[in-house]
């Protein structure tokens, strides 16, 4: 069943797409914002991931912000108690243990804490890498779809990450819970940035400003035909390669921008 009103979690919620993730949902539910640095903190530093890239704000009541570190699961299941769905959106790039903590059992962390509280509503997040120097990735290909199966080869990010969705899914369809996984490539200001006109455009890239609103559609979307589901969240593009039908067919949503100024030469 869909959620129109309720508790939310975001794990995560310190980078650009928990920001995002905070923006579009702040007047529809009563949030939990959650991150291994506090608030003021990240504020304070004033470093967004890249130019464009949303921030957090400072929380007002109802909604709060609480420091947790996803790798640890007693802090995980008490941020997840009475809530009515959890959002993870935490990552961990470059790292080793670090990164395995954080992308892997940070993952096993926020599944065992729905099943532990009895929350049913799960949304996932994970990078869909498509040029890992050709270890079994799907550059050349076209028409790829959501479900394609992800192939990390041995880079780190892509790995652990991957190793976590493989867990979600676990969790998904052995506690018959209904879970979505967004993947996502590319980011970028809705207006292109600095990009110079006709430069071109990742095939699998999303406006920052339409990366909140899926989380809006997934949380409101009733059940899916699978206990996982995944979604590659792009905008509209040429290319061929990736496409948003499956994200407008079963969540209703379609991005705003397109970058149209990159794609056009003259």
């Amino acid at each position: 069943m869909g959620l129109d009103t309720g508790k939310v979690c975001i794990f995560g919620a310190g980078g650009p797409v928990g920001a995002a993730a905070q923006h579009a949902l702040e007047d529809h539910y009563v949030l939990r914002l959650t991150d291994i640095r506090m608030v003021d903190e990240i504020l304070e530093a004033g470093e967004p991931q890249s130019k464009g890239a949303p921030m957090p704000t400072r929380p007002e009541s109802p909604h709060e912000w609480r420091r947790v570190d996803v790798g640890n699961y007693e802090e995980v299941l008490s941020a997840a108690e009475g809530m009515d769905a959890l959002i993870n959106v935490s990552v961990l790039r470059h790292d080793l243990v670090p990164a395995f903590h954080v992308n892997t059992i940070g993952a096993y962390n926020v599944m065992k804490a729905a099943v532990a509280c009895g929350i049913r509503k799960v949304i996932h997040t994970g990078p869909r890498h498509t040029r890992l120097g050709f270890e079994g990735d799907y550059w050349g290909d076209f028409r790829v779809p959501d479900e394609a199966p992800l192939h990390p080869g041995s880079d780190l990010y892509a790995l652990t990450k991957c190793l976590g969705g493989e867990i979600v899914q676990t969790f998904a369809e052995h506690y018959d819970l209904e879970v979505i996984t967004f993947l996502y490539c590319s980011f970028l200001p809705a207006d292109g940035g600095n990009s110079a006109d006709g430069s071109g455009v990742h095939p699998l890239a999303i406006a920052w400003e339409d990366t909140g609103e899926p989380f809006f559609h997934a949380l409101r979307a009733d059940r899916m035909p699978n206990n996982y589901e995944v979604f590659d969240i792009l905008a509209d593009l040429p290319h061929g390669k990736f496409g948003t039908h499956k994200a407008t067919r079963l969540l209703g949503w379609k991005p705003k921008h397109s970058f149209d100024r990159l794609l056009r030469k003259g």
